[in-house]
């Protein structure tokens, strides 16, 4: 379920890099529109490169730079999600409609303020036997600047009314709220447990690095970028153990 939901990062970014301040879109201009073609690459037992579209993803603005509409399809299992963002009367974000092609009826997923804070983020998901239900709450410091946030995901049995944990994963935010680390624990399979590390040049990303439940690095994943004469980039290359693995490809729509 983790990669149905958008996670929206409003990042205030201060000096030294000497690189512009990214808006609500997460680029330095604004645009109406922007598509996004992610690309796996593929190499045979002769080390023949081949290349196999994976997805395509389109996103919508509003004149407040906000994300108002994304349409994604995955070519392999031709699976579409549709997600419809609304916002408050402070323009930040209150509820997601999210619509996924293989269910019958679209969930909700709701933004909750203490103040002016967002608190928590629910997202609830009724099927015929179970219900599922995945809740994020947010952390922060004196400053009001995010420090954490923890998420839940709980499966409950209709019939039985058992509730089981299914994980939890803690993100943490440096003090320009930018994602350090996310530790994953499964509660019912140690094996599954995760930790990402992610390591930035300035506020761009160029690298991660994955460990298991023994605290062993797994993977490690390093970020190339061609950008545009507005300094967006339109070309990420993700090499993953020093090996090409995908690359994603963006047109942007500037207004």
């Amino acid at each position: 379920m983790n990669r149905l939901f958008i996670l929206l990062f409003s990042i205030s970014l201060i000096g030294c890099c000497r690189e512009p301040k990214l808006l609500n879109n997460g680029l330095t201009k604004s645009a109406s529109q922007l598509t996004e073609y992610t690309i796996l690459i593929k190499r045979d037992s002769a080390n023949n490169e081949a290349r196999d579209t994976l997805m395509i993803r389109n996103k919508f603005y509003n004149n407040n730079n906000q994300i108002i509409n994304l349409h994604q399809k995955t070519l392999f299992d031709n699976e579409k999600v549709d997600i419809e963002y609304s916002y408050n009367e402070l323009k930040k974000i209150k509820k997601e409609i999210v619509k996924i092609s293989t269910e019958t009826l679209p969930f909700s997923v709701d933004y909750i303020y203490k103040d002016t804070l967002l608190y928590q983020s629910k997202a609830i998901v009724n099927y015929s036997n179970e219900k599922f239900e995945q809740i994020e709450t947010y952390y922060y410091r004196k400053n009001n600047s995010k420090s954490k946030s923890v998420s839940i995901q709980i499966f409950i049995d209709l019939e039985s009314s058992d509730t089981i944990r299914n994980s939890v994963s803690t993100t943490y935010f440096n003090k320009n709220e930018i994602v350090t680390k996310i530790e994953t624990i499964h509660k019912t399979d140690l094996e599954r447990n995760r930790k990402i590390v992610y390591k930035y040049d300035c506020q761009r990303l160029i690298g991660l690095k994955e460990f298991n439940n023994n605290d062993s690095l797994i993977s490690t994943l390093k970020y190339e970028y061609d950008l545009d004469n507005f300094g967006n980039w339109i070309s990420k290359k993700i090499y993953k153990n020093k090996k090409l693995d995908k690359f994603i490809t963006r047109e942007i729509n500037y207004k």
